[in-house]
């Protein structure tokens, strides 16, 4: 998202608070607050909305006092993180489900760490939230299909049936 508001005719640098929920826009000194809050607006989806001169004076108060303000880059790296974060937890959740031996979890755990890291890196490039259901289901396709390799039959039924769950939120 910060990569695409930084590509608005006008924005100078963008950042984002770490709730998410909060973008701070520093224009060019030509630019049209109201254009760019426009073109702004529009790459945030509908419930954006511009802050209120007292919500303004609030927000860069709290820039002021050290909040953490996050550029683009540090986004990705944070998603680098959680990505190793969930590819171990998930990984060694559904080896212990399977009843996987070390070497075999081992095995898994790694394609859930490549398979993640790939979607997440994906999902930042891609329009916004929207596309990360999508992602995950993709990078568990992937997971059951790579792991023929050291899976028998039986295993790979187990893994297929902690997928479904796992590309699905709302199975979590």
């Amino acid at each position: 998202m910060l990569a695409r508001l930084d590509e608005i005719p006008g924005v100078a640098a963008s950042r984002v608070d770490w709730s998410g929920r909060r973008f701070l826009l520093a224009l060019d000194e030509r630019a049209s607050q109201s254009q760019v809050g426009a073109d702004a607006a529009r790459a945030l989806g509908a419930d954006a909305r511009l802050l209120s001169g007292a919500e303004v004076r609030e927000v860069l108060e709290s820039y002021r006092k050290g909040e953490k303000w996050m550029r683009a880059g540090e986004t990705l790296e944070l998603s680098r993180f959680e990505a190793g974060v969930l590819a171990k937890r998930y990984g060694n959740e559904a080896a212990a489900e399977i009843g996987l031996a070390e070497e075999q979890t081992r095995k898994l755990v790694a394609l859930f760490e490549g398979e993640l890291h790939r979607a997440f890196i994906r999902a930042h490039a891609g329009r916004g939230l929207e596309d990360v259901p999508a992602e995950f289901e993709a990078a568990a396709k992937r997971i059951l299909e790579s792991s023929a390799e050291f899976l028998n039959a039986e295993e790979r039924a187990s893994l297929e049936g902690f997928l479904a769950r796992f590309g699905s939120p709302r199975g979590r």
